[in-house]
C-alpha cells in the first residue's frame, strides 16, 4: 500500500476511535472498518489529506448529482437506472462520502431519471420522473409522470412513489417561498405550483423560461434545455439548468443560471453564461453539467455536479465539485479553471470516511449495499441469497445479458476482480464486465474455464470438481484472465480481451442455465 494511503488509514483509524457525535447514523467500528477496505482495495479517494482535495468526488456512474445541506450533514444521491433503488450519500464537508442506505420504496419499480433532494420542515422529500413498471404486466410501462416519496430520516423508510398528477417531463426541481408555496420545474422551462405538502400538482405545468441561445457554431448534440436546480439567496431565485446534452460531442453538455424575483419569472440570464462548459476536448473532464449549487456550513459556496473522465466514457458521469465566488452584481461565477483538474481546498467540517467497499465476502444476509440488481426481478429474494459466506444465485437465461446476475461500479481506471465459484451440473458461474458492447470476462461451468469470445476457448486446466477461482484483470481497457484451483498458484489464459472506452461498464457476478451457482470472497482490488 502506498505510503500516503497507509498514513490515511492511520489518520482515519485514530479519528474514528476518538470520535463521537449525538448523530445516530454514524457507527464509528463500522466506519472505522469501511474506511480501511477502501484504502485496501486502493480506491482514489478526492481528499488529499492535507486540507485539499481534487475530483472527482464520486468515480464511476455517479450522475445527475443531488445534494441537501441540513445543519451539519450533507446528503447526495443520483439518477438510478437500476432496479435496486438509488443511494443516499451522507458527508459533513462535502468532499468525504460515505453510502447511507438504499432507497428500498424504489426497488424494481421501473426507470428513475434524475431526481431533487430536498429537505423541508423536517421532511425529505425526493421528487423523482419515473417510468413506472404495470405490476400486471412487468415488461410493460405505464405513461412517463413524475413523482415524490418522503421520508423523515435518510435511511429510511421511504414512503412509496406518489404521483404529482399528470406533470410529464423530467429531471424535476423543487422551490419554496419564504410564505410556503411550492413549485416543482422540469425541462424546457416548464413548471407547475405544488399543494403546501408538496405531494400534488395543483395546476397543469406552463412554459415559464426560454433558456440561453447557445451560438450556432459551438459544438453540441442538441438543446436540450433539462435538470432544473432552485436556490434561493438574497430575495433572488436562481435557477441552474443543463443545456447542450448529456452525451454528445465532448463539449456539448453545460451549465448556465438564472434569476428573478418570483419563482415563475420572469428569469434574466448571466450576462456570462454559461456558468460551466467543457470548451476543448483537450480538458480533462468532458460534458461538464448538471449542476446544484448550495451554500456550505463555513459560508462558502459549490457546485456539485457530472462530468465524464477525458477519452473514458467508459467511466461514466462522475460526481464532481467546484467552488462557487459570487460576482458584486449578484451572479455565480466558478473562478477557477477546470481544464487540467486542479486542487480545492476542503470546506470546513468533520470527516466521516470516504468511500464504500466494494469487495464482498457475503456473510450477511442482507446483499451488500455495493450490489444492484440491473433486471426487474420481483423474486429476487429467491433467485439471489447472501448469508454464511456465500452468495448463492439461482440460474436463470442462457447467457450474461438474461442470467441471474448481480452487478456494481469500478471506480479504477484498471483493476482486479477475484472470486472463487461453485457449481451444480450444467450451471455457468461466470465474472467480468458488462456494456452495451457485450460481455467481457470468464465462466466456469462443468469443471472447465472459458472465456466467451471467438469460439468460445477452453482453458486446458480440467477441474477435478466443480470449484475454481476467477480472475480477470484490467489494465486501461486490455482485460487478460487467469484461473487456479486453489486461490494460490494461478494460470494465464492464453487469450485475452479490450473494453470498449465508449460504452459505460458495470461488473456483474451471474448464474446461467439450470441449478445454482455459489460465490465466496469475491475482492475488487484497484491497479491504479
Amino acid at each position: 500500500m502506498p505510503l500516503k494511503q497507509l498514513k490515511y488509514l492511520a489518520i482515519s483509524l485514530l479519528f474514528f476511535s476518538s470520535f463521537t457525535t449525538a448523530n445516530s447514523y454514524i457507527q464509528t467500528d463500522a466506519d472505522a472498518e469501511r474506511v480501511a477496505q477502501v484504502l485496501k482495495e486502493n480506491q482514489p479517494i478526492p481528499d488529499q489529506g492535507n486540507g485539499t482535495f481534487i475530483n472527482p468526488l464520486l468515480p464511476s456512474h455517479y450522475h445527475d448529482p443531488t445534494v441537501v445541506r441540513v445543519n451539519k450533514d450533507y446528503y447526495m444521491t443520483h439518477c438510478a437506472h437500476d432496479n435496486r433503488g438509488p443511494i443516499i450519500w451522507h458527508s459533513r464537508d462535502l468532499v468525504n462520502w460515505r453510502p447511507l442506505a438504499r432507497i428500498d420504496s424504489l426497488a424494481g419499480v421501473g426507470n428513475i431519471w434524475a431526481t431533487d433532494l430536498i429537505h423541508h420542515d423536517g421532511k425529505f422529500y425526493l421528487y423523482l420522473p419515473l417510468r413506472m413498471r404495470n405490476p400486471t404486466a412487468p415488461e410493460q410501462h405505464l405513461s412517463f409522470s413524475n413523482y415524490v416519496i418522503t421520508a423523515t430520516d435518510p435511511a429510511g423508510p421511504w414512503s412509496k412513489p406518489i404521483d404529482l398528477g399528470n406533470i410529464t417531463g423530467i429531471d424535476p426541481g423543487h422551490i419554496v417561498t419564504p410564505q410556503g408555496e411550492r413549485f416543482v420545474y422540469v425541462n424546457k422551462g416548464m413548471a407547475a405550483p405544488l399543494s403546501r405538502d408538496g405531494l400534488k400538482a395543483t395546476a397543469p405545468a406552463k412554459k415559464v423560461y426560454n433558456g440561453w441561445p447557445i451560438p450556432k457554431d459551438w459544438v453540441i448534440e442538441c438543446e436540450c434545455l433539462e435538470s432544473p436546480k432552485l436556490f434561493m439567496r438574497n430575495d433572488w431565485y436562481y435557477m441552474v439548468s443543463a443545456i447542450g446534452g448529456t452525451v454528445g460531442p465532448s463539449t456539448s453538455h453545460m451549465a448556465i443560471v438564472a434569476r428573478s424575483r418570483d419563482p415563475l419569472g420572469p428569469w434574466e440570464n448571466d450576462p456570462n453564461t454559461p456558468l460551466l462548459r467543457t470548451w476543448s476536448r483537450d480538458e480533462s473532464w468532458w460534458s461538464q453539467g448538471h449542476g446544484t449549487i448550495l451554500e456550505a456550513n463555513d459560508g462558502t459556496w459549490w457546485m456539485v455536479y457530472h462530468a465524464i473522465p477525458n477519452s473514458r466514457r467508459s467511466s461514466g458521469r462522475n460526481t464532481l465539485m467546484v467552488p462557487i465566488k459570487w460576482t458584486q452584481s449578484g451572479w455565480p461565477k466558478v473562478e477557477t479553471s477546470t481544464s487540467k483538474n486542479p486542487p480545492y481546498l476542503i470546506p470546513a467540517g468533520e470527516n466521516v470516511g470516504h468511500g464504500m467497499p466494494l469487495s464482498d465476502n457475503f456473510k450477511t444476509k442482507e446483499l451488500a449495499i455495493q450490489w444492484d440488481f440491473l433486471d426487474h426481478m420481483p423474486d429476487h429474494k429467491k433467485r439471489i441469497r447472501s448469508g454464511g459466506g456465500a452468495l448463492t444465485l439461482t440460474a436463470s437465461g442462457d447467457s450474461p445479458k438474461n442470467a441471474t446476475r448481480i452487478a456494481q461500479q469500478p471506480v479504477n481506471n484498471s483493476y482486479e476482480l477475484t472470486v472463487k465459484v461453485e457449481t451444480d451440473k450444467g450451471t455457468t458461474a461466470g465474472m467480468g464486465m458488462l456494456s452495451s458492447q457485450g460481455f467481457v470476462g470468464l465462466e466456469f461451468i462443468d469443471k472447465k474455464v472459458i472465456h466467451p469470445r471467438r469460439g468460445r476457448p477452453v482453458a486446458p486446466l480440467k477441474f477435478k470438481n466443480n470449484k475454481a477461482w476467477l480472475r480477470v484483470r484490467n489494465v486501461d481497457h486490455d482485460v487478460t484472465f487467469h484461473y487456479s484451483e486453489d486461490g494460490i498458484n494461478w494460470h494465464k489464459h492464453e487469450w485475452g480481451a479490450a473494453l470498449s472506452t465508449e460504452s459505460t461498464q458495470k461488473i456483474i457476478l451471474y448464474a446461467s442455465g439450470k441449478g445454482k451457482a455459489k460465490f465466496k470472497d469475491y475482492q475488487y482490488r484497484g491497479l491504479n
